[in-house]
């Protein structure tokens, strides 16, 4: 073959390379999330300085405030530190067969659907064997369902994986943490609690998901929607935060002693409080939304960029006597001057029926308006008045009728 392709071969076979197992650095869902995100603000970044005038700082608004919300939506389904404990330099047993202690750093992650545990050490802790790296990251998952009391093949999920974890011979701080969530009588009931209130809260943030793809789009066409479904989303987030807040603990809290001074203590991690603030963006900017779409609609649909009369449709208002003519239209029945009449544009939200009756009565000005057989009059502009309707005969404004077409 050569001496390129024989050097550093033995028997000619191909180079094998042994396992080089590490340790777990980072979440890679969690991760991909995060990541995902910002290769999405990067790219709108770029394009960003195309934008004109003040619209450059409204989509710069709105892009953060929205991929703020859909990221802690995401992080919080997906996360692992719903609840922490940490404590460092405690003194440990290592594992089966091994006499001495260790001085080894323990920390807990709890998620809506699993535990993760790590322990590390500094080198050199063991000393028969002086190369050996403590590092372990092992992740339990409670998801599904409770199952039967053991480890058998009908028991829970995180059971099976306790068993597993045994026979992999996983260092004994973590076995002993684990099987806290194994546990399933008596006032041990730590596992079944996580499992419920991760449960209902991944039930609730996915909830959330869909209710802020749905605002995101309202935002193009009716913002008082968009309103509505923001402040949905935000109330979604905070009912998964009281749900996993009132569920999660049994009769007790849970603390796990390794000596008189050194406990696991859990405590909101920043996952918990992420979907916390998330919540209450979205609640805030639903409101905030409504408001503005009921007191300065204009304002609001220059900030969102939309045509101001998107929210509104054009009625006719006329008379009930006229023989049903809108707007100067025959009805199907010729053109006849006496039953023309003087039409007046009126914009109603798309939110009030266009049936609705005003009770306000109408003003003096309209009813000493005069008809016109002008159809090309602009809105606003008196026309010449006509000496077959009297002033008395004005427009009543207390009857609303679709124009009949021909």
């Amino acid at each position: 073959m050569g001496v390129p392709y024989s050097a550093l071969r033995e028997g000619g076979a191909q180079t094998q390379y042994g396992p080089n197992k590490t340790a777990v650095t980072a979440d890679v869902t969690e991760a991909g999330f995060i990541f995902a995100f910002i290769i999405i603000a990067l790219s709108f970044f770029i394009i960003l300085p195309g934008i004109r005038g003040s619209q450059r700082l409204y989509s710069l608004i709105r892009f953060v405030v929205a991929m703020f919300i859909g990221a802690g939506i995401l992080l919080s389904a997906w996360g692992q530190e719903w609840e922490v404990a940490e404590i460092h330099d405690t003194e440990t047993a290592y594992k089966a067969f091994f006499n001495h202690e260790i001085t080894a750093d323990i920390g807990v992650k709890i998620g809506l659907n699993s535990v993760n545990i790590t322990l590390k050490a500094p080198d050199e802790s063991v000393k028969e064997h002086p190369e050996e790296i403590i590092n372990y990251n092992e992740r339990f998952h409670f998801y599904g369902s409770q199952g039967r009391i053991g480890f058998g093949r009908f028991s829970g999920r995180i059971n099976r994986e306790f068993r597993e974890a045994q026979w992999k011979g996983v260092p004994l701080p973590i076995l002993w943490i684990a099987e806290y969530f194994t546990l399933d009588g008596e006032d041990i009931r730590w596992g079944r609690s996580y499992r419920t209130a991760g449960y209902y809260a991944w039930i609730l943030v996915w909830t959330a998901f869909p209710l802020w793809i749905l605002s995101m789009a309202l935002s193009f066409m009716v913002l008082r929607y968009c309103g509505y479904f923001l402040m949905m989303t935000g109330g979604c987030l905070w009912l998964g935060n009281v749900l996993w807040a009132s569920v999660r603990f049994g009769s007790t809290a849970l603390v796990i002693p390794f000596n008189e001074d050194k406990k696991l203590t859990f405590t909101y991690g920043a996952t918990f409080y992420l979907c916390l603030v998330a919540g209450l963006v979205s609640v805030v900017s639903g409101f905030i939304v409504f408001v503005m779409d009921i007191r300065f609609p204009n304002v609001l649909s220059t900030f969102f960029n939309i045509d101001p009369l998107a929210d509104y449709e054009e009625t006719f208002v006329y008379d009930k006597n006229t023989g049903g003519a809108s707007n100067g239209a025959s009805n199907g029945h010729g053109s006849n001057n006496e039953s023309m009449l003087t039409s007046k544009a009126v914009y109603r939200q798309r939110a009030q029926s266009r049936f609705a009756v005003t009770r306000r009565r109408p003003r003096t000005s309209l009813l000493e308006e005069p008809a016109t057989t002008d159809d090309n009059v602009l809105h606003g502009e008196r026309s010449q008045p006509s000496a077959k309707s009297p002033p008395s005969e004005g427009i009543r404004l207390t009857e609303i009728k679709p124009e009949t077409t021909n």
